[in-house]
């Protein structure tokens, strides 16, 4: 018997296995999954370099700056020193002196080896002194041949002369001379001369900016000339009231000095001795015959002026010589603190040409204020140049 084939039933059944067998059109899917997957894969990545990192900066030892570690030797000595004031220095001359190793061992600070590292070897004191209201504390870390604390009395005093222009050794005093010296020193909030360096250590600096305002000497009624031409003693005039004003300033656009830098300036006194216009002396006898003692601002005396220049036809404040190689001579008037001998009614100021005069105390000229630094304040960068001045810690 022959067998009878079904055309459309072998049909059916074929085009179905062809069906079955037909992979599954599921393309747009498995993109979603593997892209899934990538950024699961991608976190976990990001996640453990993170957590590395972390780690890392966990356990390394952090570097510190010579900076830093001065910054932290003077806040351990502060916090030390306020558990423990009975220990403070009660006088100006006064000096108290505290090791890193009391600091540490009183556990004010961490042993000097975690700030410096095992590779090198440093050791350290913090001096603290008066200076009226204020301390002043004084870091010195010594890490051998590299690091060691410099004063800024250490720097400049390298810079002798013994012609030209710069810092001449005079007496016991060092005193900058010349047309174009290298004695900037840059404040928080203004920019400075430094005039000369005291048998003291300390820095007589007079202000370079011309910040503040054209005052007069003083404006008194004068008895013996008969008008309000002011009264040449220094010690009631009204240019100490306003060099006194301007110190204390706490107006914004006013402040010379900031409250860091006000408590790094110590008193000294004021040489306020008159002078006559024939005198030829440059050594101050005649201007510290009389003093104001213990003041913290003052200005120039006639003296300090003429030392300025390095002209030797620069015999008398008033020589117009004296003009010439002087810093000091600049282009705008300022009173000096020295008054005329030989009458009561003049002081000397700097006119627009550098040249000192016979001046009515009732004219207006700028007073180029005076501040003494104390002699320990720490050197930190500059050369004394205009564009890159001292500058201290």
């Amino acid at each position: 018997m022959g067998t009878n084939f079904n055309v459309g039933s072998f049909n059916a059944i074929n085009t179905s296995e062809v069906e079955d067998k037909k992979p599954s059109n599921n393309f747009h899917g498995t993109g979603d999954d593997l892209k899934k997957k990538l950024l699961i894969f991608g976190g976990i990545i990001i996640v453990g370099v993170i957590l590395i990192a972390v780690i890392l900066v966990l356990f390394s030892k952090k570097t510190y700056s010579y900076d830093d570690i001065e910054k932290i030797m003077t806040s351990a000595a502060e916090n030390y020193f306020e558990d423990h004031p009975k220990r403070l220095p009660t006088t100006e001359s006064q000096r108290v002196e505290i090791d890193v190793d009391t600091l540490v061992a009183s556990e004010y600070m961490k042993e000097m080896v975690t700030y410096t590292g095992e590779e090198l070897s440093c050791s350290g004191k913090v001096t603290v002194q008066t200076n009226g209201d204020d301390y002043l504390y004084i870091p010195r870390l010594d890490c051998g041949e590299n690091y060691i604390t410099q004063s800024l009395k250490e720097v400049v005093t390298n810079k002798v002369v013994t012609d030209g222009y710069g810092l001449y050794e005079v007496g016991d005093s060092y005193v900058y001379r010349g047309e174009s010296v290298d004695n900037y020193l840059k404040l928080d909030n203004a920019l400075w001369r430094i005039v000369k360096v005291t048998s003291k250590g300390q820095f007589m600096l007079i202000l370079d900016d011309d910040i503040s305002e054209s005052v007069p000497w003083d404006d008194r009624y004068n008895s013996q000339v008969g008008y309000n031409v002011g009264i040449n003693t220094f010690s009631a005039s009204r240019i100490k009231d306003s060099i006194l004003e301007n110190y204390n300033s706490k107006e914004e656009d006013e402040i010379i000095l900031s409250d860091d830098d006000r408590s790094k300036t110590v008193a000294f006194d004021l040489c306020t001795g008159k002078r006559s216009v024939s005198d030829t002396s440059k050594d101050n006898s005649v201007e510290c015959s009389e003093v104001l003692e213990n003041q913290k601002v003052g200005l120039l005396t006639a003296s300090d002026f003429m030392m300025g220049s390095i002209d030797p036809n620069c015999k008398t404040v008033v020589d117009y010589s004296c003009q010439n190689y002087n810093y000091l001579a600049t282009s705008y008037k300022w009173w000096l603190i020295t008054a005329v001998k030989d009458n009561t009614k003049e002081a000397y100021g700097i006119d627009s040409s550098g040249v000192a005069a016979p001046t009515t105390t009732s004219s207006y000229m700028y007073p180029r204020i005076v501040i003494m630094l104390d002699s320990n304040v720490l050197f930190k960068n500059g050369k004394g140049t205009e564009s890159n001045p001292y500058k201290i810690k």
